[in-house]
């Protein structure tokens, strides 16, 4: 696939304090997926598990409408829009903005027409519209993160996150809490990234780009990039939300809410996880391919598969180890039981989805082959569809839970049986072995310690006990090179 841009419009370099930047990025996604997490179970405790599967079901339909409308925006401004091109192709930034602004107003005409067509449809007017205008909102907000990291303006990006998370507190769970309304707290939601979106308006001013003319062309050659991950993305998103939808349809919008919480602590661990580290190691991947060529990108894009699954897999697995101690501590009453029930259901599927979208799939886009990525999706959706139509019809929480795990393990091993199109270089064997055993002594020393009265005591000392054991075999196994890292290459 032929990138859009010439090499003059490649990305800038990133300033000199790389380090500092890292920490930065890292510490504001901890932040938000720490806020935003919160706010879930604020919201949840507060309109119960009817009224938040209502909220959840119109919040992920927003969501899916913002990627299908806006996510191929974020992407080809996160790549290809940069200092230099501000300069050397102000079409670029000019394009980009024309499309925002007129997928924002179809985005809000659309708003409007369902409000007119609820009554007929059967739907809640009030989440409809702002659900709808949720989708607009978060496009813009979205959009704008992009092209601060594409500046590598750190700091105005941490600032416009930091922004978001104080106002959703306010305007998210407070309306829950004042309301008890899924609809007026799906408005306080649309309202805290609006609010945030103008805060920094100003800071993205292109003089260049004001100056400049769209071009129907420049809008082709990006879409042409970013339309199949995007693509992919919207059928990954479609699973969680369908079953959401088929959860109330058949059982009661109780199943819907208890599904949703699950799924969404889980998928914002995934998220979080991989976002931050991707928004640093997938540029790297990117300067190396331009600068060293395409086996210079691929061996880059193996160092970033072991780092991804040095995260993930001890997060998810540590996750399922302290479940009983963060479900007492942290999930509200009402969703005890079914909440620990699915989310260990989930859990194996949310590691494939985590991999297959941070691990696996940069190898294909560094390839320029990104139609193995929608196939992987689709296979999902049919494996969704299938689990569904030959599991044991119950409708309940874990039936669903068991389906879209199926489902997200499907598109995992999909993509890895397309992975010789992309011709990777794989990881290290020894890397991998390394992280397959720290994992493994990691869940046997901690395994013991689920006896333990679920509580602050059992979770601090699970969460301390398993990663020091997994530190340790990190070390002794020197995965990615940890001994020089620390400076205990002589010692060893």
């Amino acid at each position: 696939m032929a990138s859009p841009c010439p090499p003059h419009a490649r990305k800038s370099q990133p300033p000199a304090s790389k380090d500092s930047a890292a920490v930065l990025v890292i510490s504001i996604n901890i932040f938000n997926l720490l806020v935003n997490f919160f706010i879930g179970l604020v919201v949840a405790a507060f309109l119960g598990p009817d009224s938040f599967g209502r909220f959840a079901v119109a919040l992920g339909a927003g969501s899916l409408l913002q990627a299908l409308f806006f996510g191929w925006l974020r992407l080809a401004a996160a790549r290809f829009y940069s200092e230099s091109t501000s300069t050397s192709r102000p079409d670029l930034r000019a394009s980009l903005d024309a499309a925002f602004w007129t997928l924002g107003a179809v985005s809000l005409a659309l708003g409007a027409i369902g409000v007119l067509a609820a009554p007929f449809t059967g739907l809640d007017r009030d989440l409809v519209f702002w659900a709808l205008a949720f989708c607009a909102c978060n496009g813009a907000f979205e959009y704008q993160l992009a092209l601060l990291r594409a500046r590598f303006d750190d700091r105005a990006y941490a600032l416009l996150i930091f922004a978001k998370n104080i106002l959703s507190l306010a305007l998210t769970a407070g309306v829950a809490w004042a309301t008890a309304s899924p609809g007026l707290t799906l408005a306080g939601t649309a309202a805290s990234v609006a609010l945030a979106t103008l805060l920094l308006r100003a800071r993205l001013k292109d003089p260049h780009a004001r100056q400049a003319r769209s071009s129907m062309a420049t809008i082709r050659e990006t879409l042409s990039y970013a339309l199949p991950l995007s693509f992919s993305l919207i059928l990954f998103a479609l699973i969680p939300l369908a079953n959401r939808a088929l959860g109330a349809r058949f059982s009661d919008f109780a199943e819907a809410g208890q599904l949703a919480l699950a799924q969404d602590v889980g998928l914002k661990l995934v998220l979080t996880i991989g976002t931050a580290m991707d928004q640093l190691l997938f540029q790297l991947a990117v300067r190396e391919h331009e600068t060293g060529g395409r086996s210079s990108g691929q061996a880059q894009v193996a160092s970033n598969m072991t780092l991804m699954v040095a995260l993930f897999l001890p997060a998810l697995v540590g996750t399922w180890l302290v479940l009983p101690s963060f479900e007492a501590l942290i999930i509200p009453v009402e969703f005890r039981g079914d909440f620990a029930s699915a989310l260990t259901i989930l859990l194996p599927g949310l590691v494939c989805y985590g991999l297959m979208t941070f691990a696996l799939a940069p190898a294909f886009q560094i390839a320029q082959r990104t139609w193995p990525v929608i196939a992987a999706a689709a296979s999902a959706c049919l494996a969704d569809a299938l689990l569904l139509a030959f599991l044991p019809p119950t409708w309940d929480v874990d039936m669903l839970a068991l389906a879209q795990s199926g489902a997200l393990i499907c598109g995992f091993l999909t993509l890895l049986a397309l992975s010789p199109l992309a011709k990777p270089i794989w990881p290290q064997p020894k890397d991998i072995i390394g992280l397959i055993v720290a994992t493994a002594a990691m869940t046997g020393f901690v395994w013991p310690l689920r006896d333990m009265t679920p509580g602050l005591t059992a979770l601090i000392a699970q969460a301390a006990l398993g990663g020091l054991i997994y530190a340790l075999v990190l070390i002794a196994f020197d995965v990615v090179g940890l001994r020089q890292r620390i400076g205990l290459s002589r010692g060893l």
